[in-house]
Order: structure tokens, then sequence, then C-alpha cells
């Protein structure tokens, strides 16, 4: 055999195998998200009440309790509520995907990766459906920004689902030897809602002029966080340019930190995962 015949041997082979891979993923995504809605009497309606049950809420707090409606804050809060949303549901799901599927892989070969990915593509599902509730909503209240800046969207979906999997992928890993770490990430997931910008609009963190080492402000610290700095821009995206783009807030090289925190949980993610998958089987 040539080494050209080798090579594309390889190549097919590879290509084979990585269709494979991502059909195991397609369908493990379907039925995921297919089991999650059965036997309820709603089905896939719960995709969109869910969520709109805890806007409803927050909403009821601190739009009319605490009074913050400028900048139409409200349709800025809905926003918020699914993106956040999807990052804890895609987290929370991930973290259980290997833990879960212990009869499975203990059973059948396959890459472990795929379950997790799979858990993620899901939640992707049910956010892809709220954000066309989001634009339905702003569109119908005449809030809806067409224009250049909605080209960032999906750049920031992306970053959006960089970060949600490469903490999945922490999490799954660590709780196949660590179970404590579920009850760890439950406490984690109620505090983030306040620390991400979800609650209130950008304009309260600039406003509190506090100063900390180095010469940077709160505001920039707090922006620094890739969610909060995926809300604020898709807020001024999507709904209104009262929601300064997080870079001008920032500046560049906190900015740039936000997006490599991104990029780095993906990349601290697989490559735990595929360090400790070897593992998973006999510690299940």
């Amino acid at each position: 055999m040539t080494s050209a015949t080798w090579t594309a041997t390889t190549d097919q082979g590879r290509l084979v195998g990585a269709a494979r891979y991502w059909s195991l993923v397609r369908e493990l995504s379907i039925t995921n998200f297919k089991l999650k809605y059965t036997g309820s009497a709603l089905g896939y309606i719960w995709s969109l009440v869910k969520p709109l049950a805890y806007f409803g809420v927050l909403y009821v707090i601190f739009v009319q309790l605490f009074h913050q409606t400028q900048d139409d804050f409200g349709l800025q809060l809905l926003l918020a509520v699914v993106i956040f949303n999807f990052f804890i549901e895609c987290t929370s799901a991930g973290l259980g995907s290997i833990a879960g599927n212990g009869n499975l892989i203990r059973k059948a070969t396959f890459p472990l990766s795929a379950l997790v990915i799979a858990t993620s593509v899901t939640a992707l599902f049910t956010f892809l459906i709220n954000m066309a509730l989001v634009m339905v909503v702003a569109l119908v209240a005449g809030k809806l920004r067409f224009g250049w800046q909605m080209l960032a969207v999906p750049p920031l979906f992306v970053e959006l689902y960089l970060l949600s999997l490469g903490v999945g992928m922490i999490l799954a890993s660590v709780f196949v030897f660590f179970r404590d770490i579920g009850h760890v990430w439950e406490v984690v997931s109620q505090l983030l809602i306040y620390v991400c910008g979800v609650v209130f609009p950008a304009k309260r963190v600039i406003s509190t002029h506090v100063t900390l080492p180095f010469h940077t402000t709160l505001a920039q610290i707090y922006f620094a966080n890739p969610i909060a700095q995926t809300i604020e821009d898709l807020r001024h995206a999507l709904i209104t340019p009262a929601a300064a783009w997080s870079v001008s807030i920032t500046g560049a090289a906190l900015f740039l930190t936000a997006l490599a925190l991104a990029v780095g949980c993906f990349v601290c993610g697989l490559a735990l995962f595929r360090r400790l998958a070897p593992f998973f089987a006999e510690s299940l």
C-alpha cells in the first residue's frame, strides 16, 4: 500500500468515525429532549412555561417592588433569564450525564464525551426555542433592534455554548469521583444569578464607584465575567443601546480576559474529561 493510499484510507476512516460520533450525539440529544417532557400534560410547552414563570417572579420583585423600570428593563430581564437558564441547564445536565448512565457505560463502548455533548445540545434546543420567544416579544413590543450590531449575536452564542459545555465537562468529570460537587453546584447556581448581571442593569454596577487594586473598577471586574459579559452584549445587540457593549465598560484587556475564560473553560474541561474518562467505568 502506497503512502498516498494509506493517507486516503486513514482520512476516510476519520470521516466515518466523525460521522458516527455526531450521529450518536444527534440521536442522544433528540432522545433526551423527548424524554424530558414525556408523560407531562403540557409536553414541550414546559420549555416555554418554566423560563416565563421564573421571569415572572423576578419581574415582580425587581421591576415592580424595586422599580427597576428604566430602559425597558423588563425585556432585558427576560433575555437575561433565558441566557442564564441555558447556562444552568447545560451545566447541571452535564454534571450528571456520566454518573447517571453507569449501566450504559459499563455495557457499551463508545466515546463518553458524546453523553455530555448530547445534554448540552438538548439544552441548546430549549435555549433556541426560548430565544425565539424573546425575539417575538421584543418584535411585538417594537423593541427588537435591527442593524449591524445583530452580527455579534452568533459569536456571542458560540462563546456562551463553549463556556457552558466546558463547565459541564468539568462538573461531569469531577462528579463521578466526588458526589458532593452536585450539592455544591446547586448552591453556586443560586448565587450566580446575583453576580452575572441578570436581575439589574449594568448602570447599577457602573454607578457603584469602588476602586480596586491596579486601578480597576468594580464594573470592570464584574463584566470580565463571561456570563455577565454575554448577557450585557446580547442586550445591546438585540434590545436596547442603553445596555452598553461590555468592552466599553471593561476595556479591551478585560474583555479579552472574559473571552479567554470562556474558551479556557472549554479547553480545560475537554482536557480534564479526556484525562479522567478511562477511570469512569470502574468508579460507577
